[in-house]
């Protein structure tokens, strides 16, 4: 008896926001249908598919690195070069001859169909029609398992966004606004809390948008409620929601649903009344501060981020000083922060008065550093506190490590076997370099 032939290998890297990690899970289980065995990036693999992002050019950079590393890892294979950053750079990807298939959104969907097309580093396959032409509607992408090894689930329910700041590429690589029907988004989460997942995140390009291109329009405060009343797992977390849409009634739901986790991501982009209206924000530090206090006084455990951009072209060192100072008067709990870097076609790519070089770097790092101290003190306040930890990576050392419903990275140790996905209240007795640590609370059994 002959031997079967063996099955081609695939191997896929991700880049970028939650979204992405997302649909490189219905990427992999796509591959996986179509006969391929994923294996890992750093292996030798007939097909490597980097899923990149173009939000910021060291983004661009990092995806162009990851090409390169799969040509190198096989010179035979085929390399595809998918999403965000080859729908925005196509002719870059092609002229430096780094893929041989270069699909951007959506044409990535219908990845193992094009790996039927020819390509080659020369002539590549391309599929990059414009975006807010081929982006008209929310791909449906059922996924049965997050192909990350994480033990949370991420849950796509929104796409594309209308807002169109001066520095954002999003809009023209994501298209228009669109929303996973409410029917659909709880079918999935239903499918992920049967597949074990003890958190899902509700995750979009623009969250707070869900439901408003729908018929009859609906919102997500309204998609909570519906939740509350079906299956859901142990708890949800909402990812990245933008301060004008974090209105009373969906501040409500978070405060009021146990299972929703006290976390909130709210981009500030900018503490300077100027900066935040040349950048097109649709308002000023005083509302920010206004909604930060709303939610601090509604959700008093709550995780409070924020994303924040410095070296905005024309931005003074007095408008810089005034985020600085503005966001050290925040209860925020950490910052995410990116230095300026101009994305080809937003507005912003033509200001004038880039912050470059050692300027920007030293602005970056003054805000990190701010960062950092927010993280601390945030995390502080819980020390002698008993903190609700998803159970989710063995150390080294034997200890597991978690993250708390309020964010916080916890290491737990306990004199019996511990299980990842397992929910459990840890009491936390100090810190262990940047997380807390504790134990089991007492009188729990694991």
């Amino acid at each position: 008896m002959e031997n079967a032939p063996s099955r081609p290998t695939a191997a896929v890297e991700t880049l970028g926001c939650k979204v992405n990690q997302y649909e490189t899970s219905y990427l992999m289980e796509m591959l996986d249908q179509a006969g391929y065995v994923i294996v890992p990036f750093r292996a030798r693999a007939d097909v490597y598919v980097v899923h990149g992002c173009a939000v910021t050019a060291k983004a661009g950079f990092q995806t162009r690195q990851l090409l390169r590393r799969a040509h190198r890892a096989n010179p035979d294979a085929l390399v595809v070069a998918a999403g965000c950053y080859a729908q925005l750079d196509a002719d870059r990807i092609a002229r430096e001859r780094l893929a041989t298939h270069i699909l951007g959104n959506p044409a990535k969907f219908d990845l193992a169909s094009w790996l039927r097309l020819p390509g080659t580093f020369d002539a590549p396959c391309r599929a990059t029609e414009s975006a807010g032409r081929a982006c008209t509607e929310f791909e449906i992408l059922p996924v049965s398992r997050m192909h990350t090894g994480r033990t949370r689930a991420m849950l796509k329910i929104q796409d594309g966004c209308n807002s169109f700041c001066s520095y954002c590429v999003v809009p023209y690589v994501r298209g228009r606004s669109r929303s996973l029907p409410r029917r659909l988004v709880l079918e999935q989460m239903d499918r992920l809390v049967a597949a074990g997942y003890g958190e899902i995140v509700l995750t979009g390009i623009h969250l707070g948008q869900w439901g408003k291109d729908l018929s009859p329009a609906d919102s997500l405060h309204g998609l909570l409620e519906a939740a509350d009343c079906a299956v859901h797992p142990p708890r949800v977390r909402l990812s990245s929601l933008e301060p004008m849409e974090l209105d009373a009634a969906l501040l409500d739901a978070v405060a009021s649903y146990s299972w929703i986790c006290p976390h909130l991501h709210v981009p500030l982009q900018s503490g300077d009344a100027q900066i935040l209206e040349r950048m097109g924000r649709p308002y000023t530090p005083q509302r920010y501060a206004e909604l930060i206090a709303r939610i601090s006084e509604a959700v008093p455990r709550a995780a409070i981020g924020a994303d924040v951009l410095t070296g905005f072209p024309g931005e003074s060192d007095e408008q810089f000083r005034n985020t600085l100072g503005f966001i050290e008067r925040l209860p925020l709990a950490y910052l995410h922060v990116f230095p300026f870097s101009p994305r080809p076609g937003t507005a912003a790519a033509a200001f004038r008065g880039r912050i470059q070089g050692g300027e920007l770097k030293e602005r970056a790092r003054l805000l990190q550093e701010l960062g950092r101290c927010k993280k601390r003190e945030f995390r502080e306040k819980f020390v002698g506190e008993s903190l609700d930890v998803l159970v989710e990576t063995r150390l080294a050392s034997g200890a597991w490590e978690g993250l708390s419903d309020n964010y916080i990275n916890v290491v737990v140790r306990a004199e019996t076997e511990l299980s990842a996905g397992t929910i459990l209240p840890v009491r936390i007795a100090g810190f262990e370099d940047d997380a807390l640590e504790g134990e089991p609370a007492s009188g729990f059994r694991t």
